[in-house]
C-alpha cells in the first residue's frame, strides 16, 4: 500500500550523482545529496540535507531522519534517527553527523545537547525503552533531543542502534 499516494516526490536543491536509483513511492527532502549508485527501494522517507555515500541501498519502508549521514557502501535496513551517522553491512549506528552539524550552523550548545541525549538513550545501561523514557524526561526542554525521541517513538520499523 502507498505511503505517499504511489508518488515519488524530490524535494529542492537535491544532488543525485549518476546510477543512483529512487524507487516508487519515496518522499525525498530538500538539500540532500545521492552520490554514484546509491539505491532507494520503495515506501522510503528521507528528511533534509541527508547525506548518501557512493553505493549506499536502503530497504524498504525504511525512514531516515534529517541531517544523517550514511557511509559508503552501507546496506541500511532499520530506521537511522536525525543528526545520526550509519556505517557497514548491515549498517549500524556509529554515532552523530558531527561534520553535517557542523556545516549546517547547529550552535556547540545544541551538538553538546544532541550529543548528551545520544548518550543517554544508545550507551547507557539498562533496558532501552527505559533509556527512552529517561531521556524523554532529562531532555524535555531540549528540542532537538525531543526530535530523536519522537522520531524513535514513531518508528514502525527497528531503529539503527550502535554495533
Amino acid at each position: 500500500m502507498p505511503k505517499f499516494g504511489g508518488l515519488t516526490t524530490i524535494g529542492d536543491n537535491c544532488f543525485v550523482m549518476i546510477g543512483a536509483h529512487v524507487a516508487h513511492d519515496n518522499q525525498i527532502g530538500d538539500n540532500v545529496v545521492m552520490a554514484n549508485n546509491v539505491s532507494l527501494a520503495g515506501h522510503i522517507t528521507v528528511g533534509d540535507n541527508v547525506w548518501f555515500g557512493g553505493l549506499a541501498a536502503v530497504h524498504q519502508f525504511s525512514r531516515i531522519g534529517r541531517n544523517a549521514f550514511i557511509g559508503g557502501g552501507a546496506i541500511v535496513v532499520e530506521d537511522v534517527i536525525p543528526f545520526g551517522s550509519v556505517v557497514g553491512n548491515h549498517a549500524k549506528l556509529s554515532g552523530l553527523n558531527m561534520v553535517g552539524l557542523k556545516r549546517r550552523g547547529f550552535s556547540k550548545a545544541q551538538i553538546q545537547g544532541i550529543r548528551a541525549a545520544y548518550k543517554a538513550i544508545f550507551l547507557g545501561e539498562g533496558l532501552f525503552k527505559d533509556r527512552l523514557d529517561q531521556a524523554k524526561k532529562d531532555f524535555a526542554n531540549n528540542e532537538l533531543a525531543m526530535e530523536i525521541i519522537a522520531f524513535i517513538r514513531e518508528s514502525e520499523r527497528p531503529i539503527c542502534k550502535p554495533g
